[in-house]
């Protein structure tokens, strides 16, 4: 039985401002980049270990495409996946 995907309010605060600003930078490739991304997220509902575990957040993964960070935690009991954020490489990671 797969696991059920879910985004949390941050995660979609995070996923529209990255989306907007690659809008504005790259208008020709941004719903090519969401389409691969979003693909990659859906993933984690067969594949809930995919990401690597985020040092110093044992319940915390961290699946990346690039440039993004995606961090997840895996609801065993539950059977889901919540995402936490979408972040920039680049970018200090965040805090949970």
């Amino acid at each position: 039985m797969d696991f059920q995907v879910l985004y949390t309010e941050p995660a979609l605060i995070d996923l529209e401002e990255v989306m907007r600003w690659s809008w504005q930078k790259h208008p020709e490739t941004t719903e090519r980049f969401a389409n691969a991304l979003l693909n990659h997220v859906d993933l984690l509902s067969e594949f809930p270990y995919l990401g690597a575990p985020v040092r110093g957040y044992p319940d915390v993964r961290q699946l990346q495409h690039s440039p993004l960070h995606v961090y997840y935690k895996v609801l065993v009991e539950s059977r889901r996946v919540e995402i936490l954020h979408f972040w920039h490489g680049a970018r200090r990671g965040p805090l949970f």
